[in-house]
């Protein structure tokens, strides 16, 4: 966290080079043991799903130190989920309803039968790019990240919860806009990048065993950032 404030810091000293804003990709996250438990369960009748797709959304920084070396700081959130539900059958509970002349009614309606598993990270990433072209400026390079991770498990008789924390590194090709529209007054400008980022924690609480949490994969990223 000291590093990267103070590379936001550097950032601010660079007047006009500097931007901040939003931004959110999609990802492709390796995920082999939640895959594993996936194919678990769907082979003992249970349709679990599992996401294709990690999302993630975060705040970052960008601001050039030479005319060619750009630094990026900033912090996001990913997430994986799947779920394994059974309704109720809305007839069988009336009919029930009927047959017990309303008494089932007065207890609502029967809980679904819920396995609910929840891979969350928190990403705090530094990166150096060298600039290619000027106007939109195409950069290419990368840095390392601090990655905090939780996965939390629920069924209808258990729940765990475990965290970690590691090291991971990020690496990708950006486009950044240049030149500042204006929307309600504000500079308003746009970048995306396409890479891979490596984040694979493992799990070393005594009852998880070996398990990892592996949001590792190629990823798409789209911003929104104001220009001073």
């Amino acid at each position: 966290m000291t590093v990267l404030v103070s590379i936001l810091s550097l950032l601010v000293l660079q007047g006009s080079s500097f931007r901040i804003g939003f931004t959110f990709d999609g990802s492709f996250p390796s995920m082999s043991d939640e895959k594993a438990y996936s194919d678990l369960l769907n082979e003992g009748g249970l349709e679990f799903k599992l996401d294709d797709v990690t999302w993630t959304g975060g705040v970052e920084a960008l601001g050039d130190v030479t005319e060619k070396i750009r630094l990026r700081g900033g912090i996001s959130v990913s997430n994986l989920h799947g779920t394994y539900e059974k309704s109720y059958d809305p007839l069988s509970y009336t009919l029930f309803g009927i047959l017990t002349f309303g008494l089932a009614f007065m207890f609502g309606s029967p809980a679904d039968e819920l396995i609910s598993l929840h891979d969350e990270s928190l990403n705090i990433e530094t990166a150096a790019y060298y600039k290619l072209t000027e106007s939109p400026a195409l950069s290419i390079g990368g840095g390392p990240s601090v990655v905090m991770v939780s996965r939390t498990l629920d069924s209808p008789e258990t729940e765990s919860s475990a965290r970690a924390t590691a090291l991971g590194f990020n690496a990708g090709l950006r486009i950044d806009q240049e030149s500042a529209g204006r929307f309600l007054g504000l500079p308003v400008v746009f970048g995306a990048e396409a890479g891979y980022r490596y984040c694979n924690v493992t799990l070393d609480e005594e009852y998880t065993g070996d398990f990892s949490v592996d949001f590792s994969g190629p990823y798409l990223k789209i911003g929104t950032y104001l220009k001073f």
